[in-house]
């Protein structure tokens, strides 16, 4: 009797431990329907799905699995600036065989786009103390639409620089102008425009450095303005001058053609005569006599 007693209860216990584990499975497969769902919807205009997400993936895995990673991404390119910073701090040591960066330099960079300078490193290098490169991946960035205050420093880096380096100075401050218009990068625009010769643009942006409020500006707006008037007023005065020269041209062609038709022929201009010994009245009627004489000499002439 005792045996059979004790069989049932362990068959209780058996039942009772398989139906916890049944609802435990449950539950988690659930969760995991909840995160993956969060997961799809964490965006920048949905960033309290973000938050489910990273709450449901720590619980759900281990603190540094793929599936944390992929939700802590989401969330950092979803605009939440403390994940792509904490991220890369977390993820540092960690790397997936699928991935062809670490993980962490994907969230540095993301974070170097968000505007936290701090982490804009190459991806060869990542260690590098060098300011040029990390300020080749500012302006790397800021080509790809980067907020202003990466912008901002990779221009104030190459703003100094020489060599190739103008290049990315030219396109950083036209950038920024455009895009922020911030002054002080039209103004660097404007100057490195007038030292190459493009004294028009510069002009332009110049004046548009003016317009939003720097002061320094306004005086070399109105240097160039007057240059640019005054070559405005050249110009005008240079097509007046062509279309009264292709006009005078036009009407000493018609006169000549007139001067011609009377029988006049200018120098340089040749006229087949009437005759072989000229085209006058005088030259017509010697001919008209020699070919009359060839005719009475010889009436099977081709003159005649």
């Amino acid at each position: 009797m005792p045996s059979r007693l004790v069989s049932f209860v362990l068959a209780l216990l058996l039942l009772s431990t398989g139906g916890v584990a049944a609802a435990q499975g449950t539950d988690t497969q659930a969760a995991r329907a909840q995160w993956w769902s969060s997961l799809e919807a964490c965006s920048s205009q949905n960033r309290a799905a973000c938050d489910q997400a990273v709450e449901l993936a720590a619980q759900l895995f281990e603190r540094t699995d793929r599936d944390v990673a992929t939700t802590w991404m989401k969330a950092c390119l979803a605009g939440d600036q403390d994940r792509c910073e904490i991220g890369y701090r977390r993820f540092k040591n960690t790397s997936f065989a699928e991935d062809p960066h670490p993980i962490s330099h994907m969230f540095a960079r993301v974070s170097c786009f968000a505007g936290i300078s701090d982490l804009c490193r190459p991806w060869d290098d990542f260690e590098t103390t060098d300011p040029g490169k990390r300020a080749l991946v500012m302006a790397d960035m800021c080509m790809q639409g980067a907020l202003p205050g990466t912008c901002y420093r990779a221009l104030a880096y190459f703003r100094n620089e020489k060599g190739f380096y103008n290049a990315i100075t030219y396109d950083l401050a036209e950038t920024v102008c455009e895009r922020y218009e911030s002054g002080s990068a039209c103004r660097v625009w404007a100057e490195a425009l007038e030292a190459n010769w493009d004294h028009r643009r510069a002009y332009r942006f110049h004046r548009k450095a003016c317009e939003t409020g720097l002061q320094e500006s306004c005086p070399d707006a109105a240097r160039l303005k007057k240059r640019v008037d005054y070559e405005d007023r050249q110009a005008d005065a240079a097509r007046e001058a062509q279309v009264r020269r292709e006009a005078a041209a036009q009407q000493a062609s018609a006169w000549r053609s007139q001067a011609y038709n009377a029988g006049y022929t200018s120098p340089g201009t040749y006229r087949a005569p009437t005759t072989p010994f000229g085209s006058s009245a005088r030259d017509i009627a010697n001919w008209q006599r020699y070919e009359k004489n060839l005719c009475l000499g010889n009436p099977v002439n081709k003159y005649c």
